[in-house]
């Protein structure tokens, strides 16, 4: 609730897939408009349909977070919002911090060839062009979508920020994440694990059905966005990471190939829904949300994400 409790948003607009009774109420208490998704569009979808119904209220701009992520101080938009404004990017992003050390980045930074999430030594530059950290509180121009588009649903999750990403700078839009303005979010260095002596890190994703997604979608990205280097370089760690080890896991060697093969070919889609229910009985997948928040300077949509938890859908943003 951080951005409603500081009067940052009016009206709250929420998709869900999940059978939780209390999202009613919790909308209610919120004063808030509740739409409910009867399909699991995974987060691609989500963010896409939220996207666009802000767009269908007039929204000027659209404030995008993540399920389990937030702005660290009250002027996180306010920064954004001028920076946008002034230099037109189509993409400007926070500096997304870990959520329980703001000391370090949640997500690292490459510079001279070299990964690293010391907060130090990135806000060395007040404005790091041609990256952010996708869509932990990136504020996009409604200008932006209709240009570019919305996120592609097909890649359902693991991906289709970058893609997004990629497709806006193809086209010759700014992206840029600016260091003054923070956020937070649990860190994504719990998925990697470091291989030749931390030279190169292997994501390793918690389940089944997110690896699954994340090597499909990559393997489709990288070529088609003049990446095959970053493809090579998945031939090398994952090899090196499922096989270079005391015992080696030829299953899970297989499963990156297999779906590495399935995004060359352009085999992009939800997954089916045998899978997704074996994967809701285990750890659910998020839903979606978003808010629509009137500012000073024109109509502005905070569009979220909200996920199932231990059986209980927990509300952010």
């Amino acid at each position: 609730d951080f951005c409603l409790s500081r009067g940052l948003g009016d009206v709250y607009k929420r998709q869900d897939n999940g059978t939780d009774a209390e999202t009613p109420a919790i909308c209610a208490r919120l004063g808030a408009q509740h739409h409910r998704s009867e399909a699991n569009l995974g987060g691609a979808g989500g963010f896409a349909l939220a996207i666009l119904l802000a767009l269908a209220q007039g929204a000027d701009q659209v404030w995008l977070w993540d399920d389990d992520g937030w702005p660290e101080a009250e002027d996180c938009l306010a920064r954004l919002l001028a920076f946008q404004q002034a230099t037109g990017a189509a993409i400007a992003a926070p500096l997304v911090l870990d959520a329980e050390d703001p000391r370090s980045c949640a997500f690292a930074f490459r510079f001279a060839g070299r990964s690293t999430c010391d907060r130090a030594e990135v806000t060395v530059k007040p404005v790091i062009d041609g990256h952010a950290h996708l869509f932990n509180g990136a504020l996009i121009p409604a200008e932006t979508f209709h240009r570019h588009g919305v996120p592609d649903l097909r890649f359902f999750i693991r991906g289709d920020e970058v893609e997004f990403m990629l497709r806006v700078q193809r086209a010759g839009g700014r992206v840029a994440t600016l260091t003054a303005a923070t956020a937070r979010h649990p860190s994504g260095r719990r998925e990697a694990y470091p291989i030749l002596g931390g030279r190169l890190h292997a994501v390793y994703p918690p389940d089944e059905l997110r690896r699954a997604t994340m090597y499909r979608n990559r393997g489709y990205i990288f070529p088609r966005y003049g990446q095959a280097h970053l493809l090579a370089a998945d031939v090398v760690r994952y090899a090196i990471f499922f096989l270079g080890r005391r015992r080696p896991d030829w299953a899970g060697y297989r499963a990156w190939l297999h779906a590495t093969w399935q995004g060359l070919r352009g085999r992009l889609g939800r997954p089916p829904q045998s899978t997704l229910a074996r994967q809701q009985a285990s750890t659910p997948l998020r839903s979606d949300c978003g808010i629509v928040d009137d500012v000073p300077g024109g109509r502005h949509a905070v569009t979220g994400t909200s996920q199932m938890v231990e059986g209980r859908e927990r509300v952010s943003s």
